[in-house]
């Protein structure tokens, strides 16, 4: 398994938070441009998505 970062830095420098979308610099809501779209750790803010989960 992948060791996911506390904290990552986004092309743009933001630095972003994988996993706590609500102090997630790159969110939209903290006076920085979304990056959600591109980030990688994307899906470690919607748990509630993982198809893995969804099987168990």
């Amino acid at each position: 398994m992948n060791k996911i970062p506390k904290k990552v830095t986004d092309i743009t420098g933001v630095k972003l938070t994988p996993g706590a979308s609500a102090v997630c610099l790159g969110n939209g809501e903290h006076g920085f441009e979304c990056c959600c779209d591109e980030c990688d750790y994307y899906l470690l803010c919607f748990p509630e998505f993982d198809p893995q989960k969804r099987d168990e």
